[in-house]
């Protein structure tokens, strides 16, 4: 197989002519339940290749249109989580900075610990309007856990120190999250149950929050239903669905002024168990075409979903 996103020929993926690069980072080393996150990025790999490249919203293949090269997996194993995630930063850095460099990086995870990192990395190189959407079960706002400021429960905290952030489906939060998100006014959390409502009210806020903004979008694939999604560490009942997560995707692209970087974490494949993987494929595939296509989607806005 070659080892390229959607499994594309090597004249789609190379990476001085492709719009959207992918940088697998399976990296796992604070994971406080479930273990797996690691195997997570050559899991979606592996899928990706079965996902059509014919997008029937746009009505044409993206990905041969645009290209999409995949970068050499990452080695970001350090003594320290802390010594970890400086060098997700450094290393998202300078393929954010690079010559030649994509118009859209997606990174492949790995624990959620590393969205702090490359949060980072965006203000290094000049996002002066960050903002940061997450979607997760788990609010992440702790500012320690385990002995580190650098685990994976403390993702969003180590985002807000660098930017706003938007939370979406989150139900379970800790008493020190709470009382943070409460008196901070960088934080705006949408609980799962309004999340997850039919009439999706929320989006017209998450619409002005991001619009003319520079956007890091972080999925944290425990936010999705586990009924669709049960291939993750810490599972929570309740979740939003697929359309749901769609249309938080749609009213980024369509609104935000760019999405530089975007994640998909938290997957811990069980064996024997494709559909979390192909699932996870094919919204990096989403995410990454209807960003480099804004325009299109707002003409043909409604159509598939």
């Amino acid at each position: 197989m070659n080892w390229n996103f959607l499994g594309l020929p090597g004249e789609l993926a190379s990476k001085k002519t492709a719009r959207a690069w992918v940088l697998p980072i399976p990296y796992e080393a604070t994971t406080s339940y479930g273990k797996g996150t690691h195997k997570g990025p050559a899991a979606i790999m592996d899928a990706s290749t079965q996902v059509e490249l014919y997008d029937e919203c746009l009505g044409r293949e993206p990905a041969a249109d645009c290209g999409v090269h995949t970068m050499t997996p990452m080695d970001a194993e350090c003594d320290t989580p802390e010594e970890s995630i400086a060098v997700v930063t450094d290393a998202v850095a300078a393929v954010l900075s690079g010559d030649p460099g994509p118009e859209v990086l997606a990174i492949l995870g790995g624990e959620h610990s590393i969205s702090g990192g490359t949060a980072r990395a965006l203000a290094q190189v000049g996002a002066d309007d960050l903002v940061a959407v997450q979607i997760d079960a788990h609010a992440d706002l702790r500012d320690t856990y385990e002995d580190t400021p650098y685990s994976h429960a403390c993702a969003a905290r180590r985002i807000v120190e660098v930017c706003p952030i938007f939370q979406i489906g989150i139900r379970n939060i800790s008493r020190e999250g709470d009382e943070f998100r409460r008196a901070s006014d960088r934080v705006t959390t949408v609980f799962s149950a309004e999340a997850a409502a039919p009439q999706g009210s929320f989006l017209k806020d998450l619409a002005a929050f991001v619009r003319g903004k520079t956007v890091f979008l972080t999925v944290d694939l425990d936010g999705l239903d586990p009924s669709i999604m049960p291939a993750v560490g810490t599972p929570e009942p309740g979740g939003i669905s697929w359309k749901r997560i769609i249309d938080v995707t749609k009213v980024i692209a369509k609104e935000a002024k760019r999405v530089p970087v975007f994640d998909v974490v938290e997957l811990a494949p069980i064996q024997g168990l494709t559909a979390p993987d192909f699932l996870a494929a094919k919204l990096v595939y989403r995410i990454l075409t209807y960003v480099l296509y804004p325009d299109e989607l707002i003409r043909k806005q409604g159509v598939g979903q």
